[in-house]
């Protein structure tokens, strides 16, 4: 599903009494919103929550040996951040059909 996706669904509810431009701003600003506050002083175990939903985490990610998989030539990929996603109760019943 793509950002345009949400915005169609959205606008097909008939729940929001906007047109598309404005939806389409709202939908664009929320994923700003989240990820300027994980990118912005980035910090192992920040998250965002969103009730229902779940969670997004920063996640410190140790170093290792990678390859190429053409050449077979090894190298160490240095340690980084990740961003790891938990689902919340709500989704996972739904997803799980209870």
């Amino acid at each position: 599903m793509k950002r345009a996706d949400i915005v169609d669904r959205i606008v097909k509810s008939g729940k929001v009494n906007l047109n598309r431009k404005e939806i389409s701003n709202i939908v664009d600003s929320t994923f700003d919103i989240i990820s300027s506050y994980l990118s912005t002083e980035i910090v192992e175990g920040k998250k965002v929550m969103i009730s229902g939903f779940g969670s997004f985490i920063i996640k410190k990610r140790k170093p290792k040996l990678g390859r190429n998989p053409k050449t077979r030539e090894e190298k160490l990929i240095p340690e980084r951040f990740g961003i790891s996603f938990k689902t919340g109760k709500i989704l996972k019943r739904k997803i799980n059909g209870k």
